[in-house]
């Protein structure tokens, strides 16, 4: 259950949230903030291979716009929250746990 709600409020809050309300307010702007918070997200799940990475990053980029077309928070940790939970459940069904 940690990977369902633990890891995506940390994860929103750091990348989406403290790094995204500062960098967007740079030269970066929106733009360059979602694609540099998505590449951060995807150095930190590091564990997986290149096509798994590739989808960290374009879910980086999706929870980046969320974020950013929101105005908050809340939206792209439910998002990854959701997302989260189908992984986990798609390996319990796998495993058959």
């Amino acid at each position: 259950m940690l990977a369902v709600i633990a890891a995506p409020l940390f994860e929103e809050s750091l990348f989406r949230g403290f790094l995204f309300r500062g960098w967007s307010r740079s030269k970066l702007g929106a733009t360059g903030t979602i694609l540099l918070t998505a590449a951060l997200f995807t150095v930190l799940h590091a564990q997986y291979d290149a096509f798994d990475l590739g989808q960290v990053f374009v879910l980086g980029i999706l929870l980046g716009i969320a974020r950013h077309r929101s105005g908050s928070l809340v939206v792209p940790v439910v998002m990854h929250a959701f997302t989260n939970a189908l992984a986990f459940l798609q390996m319990a069904y796998i495993f058959g746990v």
